[in-house]
């Protein structure tokens, strides 16, 4: 049994006497942990019959930066954590605001024919969030938020404002209230099934039984540059360790310089393992131990190097063209990108109204090349396919049913299949998965073209 009984920290909303067949999780994994592992548990035992569908961001998640590992090694984790299926939602609404991102998610929900939503959110009073979700639209609100906006705020303090309701002053509500708004306009059938957070979404400590995704990062990335105060040494595998010196140095000490490195990293392998066993379900931070190990996860720093570059390279002229530059914002992005430093570039760029998650947003568009008028057709198209990413054996049936969008399994031929606005969202994924593996720590795993090379993962569970 893969499922652990973690104590019951999380409390659930359920529908009496409701049926469901298939019950879809827009998730990140971003990476997974106990939480997550808790979630679908939760689910399994309370609606054993029902599909568990997650809706996973891909390369590249709604903070506007790469995931820290692949879409394919999450995956996998989220079957061997008690999903049994993993479909890709496309990075153009990966990357979105919380609307686009919600409008996206939930209008594939509705093209797999999915009954129910599961989602985290800071309270689980699903009456009072329909209530807000349906003042959203509103005219009267709609003003007011317009009136906001105009006068600095971001996006999400304006609406709080407008709505004038605590609830959005979180981030996972606010994401809820989104795929309600979004439920109520493309699929007003669907079910709602609110999870109760417990833990703070931003929290950098792991001081509890289920961390945020934010805290679970840091500890990767200490571990991996070694400030963590167990691990002094480098993680990278002994096989890409250079321990050979020129032919004048006595073999003797090649021979014992190169064990004591072996000795330090599997000492600093196994405290890696140790740690993330308390956080993760054991399955998964064995496999997530190794691919540390092997420097596949993404060194951010050379994902900023990325965006500061083509920010002093791109002319505010075409800096306007991307998504979410506004209001002359390409001018102040494009002297602050003479600073020694991304960070200290996005502190001279950082404002009310450009908080760090649109500022980030931005740079990813950059990246990318995602411009304002195709984020405008994304928002009023839906997604264009459905990629399969893993399954198993009880998600193996599901596939064989006919939905609204293609179902990819293939990705070299999925163009074959595809509108102008899909054969755009596939090329984007590509480049995103590409970009992503260019800033792995290894640079042995930096090779382009991975997602032609990618198959979808069928996991047998015992």
């Amino acid at each position: 049994m893969l499922f652990t009984v973690f104590p019951r920290f999380v409390t659930l909303t359920l529908m009496k006497g409701d049926t469901m067949k298939t019950i879809g999780i827009i998730c990140e994994y971003n990476p997974f942990h106990n939480g997550h592992a808790h979630q679908l548990y939760t689910l399994a035992q309370e609606h054993s019959d029902a599909l568990r569908i997650c809706i996973m961001s891909g390369s590249f998640v709604q903070r506007g930066e790469p995931a820290i590992f692949s879409k394919f090694d999450r995956a996998r984790w989220a079957i061997l954590g008690g999903a049994d299926i993993v479909i890709e939602l496309p990075t153009l609404y990966s990357l979105g605001s919380a609307q686009l991102f919600g409008t996206g998610a939930i209008r594939m929900v509705k093209a797999l024919h999915i009954d129910a939503l599961s989602f985290g959110s800071e309270t689980a009073n699903l009456d009072a969030l329909v209530d807000i979700a349906k003042r959203m639209d509103c005219e009267s609100t709609q003003a007011v938020l317009r009136t906001y906006i105009n006068e600095g705020m971001s996006y999400g303090s304006a609406f709080r404002k407008a709505l004038n309701t605590e609830i959005l002053n979180t981030p996972n509500a606010l994401l809820g209230l989104e795929y309600i708004r979004a439920g109520l306009n493309f699929h007003p059938t669907l079910k709602y099934m609110p999870i109760l957070r417990t833990s703070d979404h931003h929290e950098a400590n792991i001081t509890k039984d289920f961390p945020s995704g934010t805290a679970l990062r840091k500890l990767i990335a200490d571990m991996a540059t070694g400030s963590n105060k167990y691990n002094k040494y480098s993680i990278f595998t002994s096989t890409n360790m250079n321990t050979t010196t020129s032919g004048s140095t006595n073999t003797n000490t090649n021979v014992n310089s190169a064990a004591t490195t072996t000795t330090k990293f599997n000492t600093a392998n196994r405290k890696i393992e140790l740690q993330l066993q308390s956080i993760v379900p054991k399955t998964i931070a064995d496999d997530m131990t190794n691919i540390i190990s092997n420097g596949a996860y993404v060194n951010y720093n050379r994902y900023y190097d990325i965006i500061h570059s083509l920010s002093r390279r791109t002319s505010t002229t075409k800096l306007e063209s991307f998504g979410e530059f506004n209001e002359g914002i390409e001018h102040l992005w494009f002297k602050a990108a003479q600073q020694p430093t991304w960070n200290l570039a996005m502190e001279h760029i950082k404002s009310k109204r450009y908080t760090y998650a649109r500022l980030q947003r931005m740079g990813a568009y950059l990246t990318l090349g995602i411009q304002k008028d195709l984020l405008q057709r994304a928002m009023q198209e839906a997604p264009q396919y459905a990629r399969l990413l893993a399954f198993n054996d009880r998600g193996r049936r599901w596939l064989r049913n006919t939905f609204e969008i293609p179902l990819i399994q293939k990705w070299a031929k999925a163009p074959n299949e595809l509108n102008t606005l899909g054969q755009t969202m596939h090329q984007i994924d590509t480049l995103a998965t590409d970009v992503q593996a260019l800033c792995l720590h290894n640079e042995v795993k930096r090779m382009g073209h991975m997602d032609y090379t990618y198959t979808p993962q069928y996991i047998r569970l015992d």
